[in-house]
This record gives C-alpha cells, structure tokens and sequence, in this order.
C-alpha cells in the first residue's frame, strides 16, 4: 500500500512538473512580438508628412517598442529640434501609448490608407491603440480622446520601412487625415 502512494505521488509529481512547464512555454510564446510587425520595432520613424496638423509635429521621431509584460507594442516619441511643433498630452514624453497588434492577410499600401476603405483596411496587418489623448477639446477642461491606428508600409515612400497613421475622434466622427511616417 506505502509503495502505491508513493508511485501516485511521484506520478501526480511529474504531472503537476509537466503543466507547470507547458504553461511557462505558453507564456514564453505569448510574450514575443508579432513577426507582423517586428521589423518595425526598435526603428526610429520621422514623421514626414501629415493632413492633420495639430496631432503630430511633422519631424518628431517616434520608436514602436515591444512591451513583453503587457504583450503591447509601446509608442515612443523623441523631440528634435527641427520638429514643427511639440508632441501633445499622451504622445508628449515617454511610451505612454500602447497598441495592440491585430494580423491581417498582408500590408497595406500609403495608397490603401489614403483610399480610406474599410474592407480593404481590415484585411492588413495593423496596430490600434483606443483613448489616446492627442489635443485638448474644443470645450474648456476637457480632453478629447482618439483611436490610433498604425499600418506598417513595407514600400513607404521611396520604398523604405515606414508607417501611415489614421486618428479617429469618436468625438468627430473621422479627423480624416493621413500621418506618413518613414525610416532613414
């Protein structure tokens, strides 16, 4: 009887050792970055044109960065000099924006995102991020609150790595502008 509750117990030992391993492995895997994007992380981006002027200076460098304890890609942004106009409120210092990656069947074209399609949209490879504070309202003391959204380029401008950024203001229905950003 002693010799079959050890037995059980060593069993019941490598079981319980053997999920605990498995699990960790899951963890370890989710913590990695998306393949989607991972060429575009840890690249300093120049944002190089924007119809909506008022939501990122035209110049600013920004850097995706892999957050692996919150399984986000963080936004972050760096002031230069030669920049036209300082970041604003989330985007102003530090990461404090993050995105979630949602992996589509290809990426988008700076044509498909000034297109502006839906359909055609939902189907590439894009990061979101909801809430994010990028100017004050139009009334006093409050905030407006936008969703970003980020779609890698693989042929930017003058085919390098780059990124189109669509800001919309639940707020405004659409801001209806086109960030481009681009690697040197």
């Amino acid at each position: 009887m002693q010799r079959l509750f050890a037995r059980d117990l060593r069993l019941g030992g490598v079981v319980a050792l053997a999920a605990l391993l498995l699990s960790g492995a899951t963890i370890a895997t989710a913590a990695e970055p998306d393949a989607a994007v991972s060429r575009w992380l840890g690249k300093e981006i120049t944002i190089e044109s924007s119809s909506v002027n008022d939501l990122m200076p035209i110049g600013g460098k920004l850097t995706f960065v892999f957050d692996s304890e919150d399984n986000a890609v963080r936004i972050c942004t760096r002031t230069v000099a030669s920049q036209k106009g300082p970041w604003r409120m989330d985007m102003a210092a530090g990461c404090n924006v993050a995105l979630s990656v949602t992996r589509g069947q290809r990426y988008c074209t700076i044509e498909d995102v000034k297109a502006g399609n839906a359909e055609v949209l939902s189907g590439c490879h894009r990061l979101r991020s909801h809430d994010v504070a990028l100017r004050p309202a139009a009334v006093k003391g409050t905030i407006e609150l936008h969703d970003v959204i980020v779609f890698p380029l693989e042929g930017g401008q003058d085919g390098k790595l780059g990124v189109a950024i669509l800001v919309d203001s639940p707020a405004r229905v659409t801001d209806g502008g086109v960030i481009i950003g681009g690697m040197k």
